[in-house]
């Protein structure tokens, strides 16, 4: 799985030169979690940032996946949603670090869906990934889960600190648990998502849908500002599952700068 994850990986760094359409800029906005995770963020920023981000779809008759922010944001966000498509995703789990006890993650998942949050963007223990203790993070994952009523759970596990056996681990451990989409990256470390990590995790998506029937999504997030990045993951994303994965179900980007360069180039 591994090695042909990585050679698919390296024949799509060659992508990078092409220059996406109407219709892939199109499909990249349409995947987009806009997303703002800063330490300073406040009430007023974050009610800027969704009424900035509402005008800038309406204008293009577009939407994308997500607002995705803090979990403390969820009743704002529900409020000022107003009838928009966009749907209401927080971060959870002592963010960015995952260093927080699984019945805190589960209690926070939880108020954030009974406040608004209609996705739920938790972050794997760091420590259990790096030590390789995969059934923590599964029971981890599965106690989120059975604390949600319809919320979707993300979960992330920061790749770049990962080997590839690591990320290959860890993907299963969160689809075993219950994950619906797995991410790469909280964006807060150097080395966020990359095609190498996004292939691995594609080929257990893959897998495990061969073995049971179920589409499980996948997030490449961090680092990606750019729709010629952007287009490389979903060719890829495209190549080795297929077309039915492209689509805001079971397939996101989490970025900040992404939105507003995919409707500049569509311009």
């Amino acid at each position: 799985m591994i090695v042909k994850a990585l050679h698919q990986a390296e024949l799509f760094k060659q992508k990078m030169a092409i220059v996406p359409n109407d219709k892939q800029l199109k499909l990249i906005i349409n995947l987009i979690d806009y997303t703002t995770l800063n330490d300073t963020d406040t009430i007023d920023s974050v009610s800027q940032w969704i009424s900035e981000s509402k005008s800038l779809v309406e204008k293009s008759g577009l939407r994308f996946g997500a607002w995705c922010t803090y979990a403390e944001f969820a009743p704002l966000v529900a409020q000022l949603k107003g009838d928009a498509p966009m749907s209401i995703a927080v971060v959870t789990g002592n963010f960015p670090s995952g260093k927080a006890a699984p019945q805190i993650k589960a209690l926070e998942s939880k108020l954030a869906e009974e406040q608004g949050a209609e996705e739920i963007d938790m972050v794997v223990n760091k420590g259990w990934a790096v030590s390789g203790e995969y059934d923590k993070i599964k029971n981890e994952v599965r106690s989120v889960k059975n604390a949600l009523k319809k919320a979707r759970l993300k979960v992330i596990m920061e790749t770049g600190l990962l080997s590839p056996v690591q990320i290959q681990k860890v993907s299963e451990a969160a689809i075993a648990g219950g994950a619906d989409f797995i991410k790469t990256s909280t964006g807060k470390t150097p080395d966020g998502a990359s095609l190498e990590a996004v292939a691995i995790m594609c080929f257990v998506i893959k897998q495990h849908f061969e073995n049971t029937g179920k589409k499980v999504g996948i997030k490449p997030s961090g680092g990606i500002s750019t729709p010629e990045e952007a287009l490389q993951y979903i060719l890829m994303i495209e190549n080795i599952l297929d077309p039915g994965w492209l689509n805001p179900e079971f397939c996101r980007i989490g970025a900040s700068r992404l939105l507003k360069n995919a409707l500049n180039e569509l311009r």
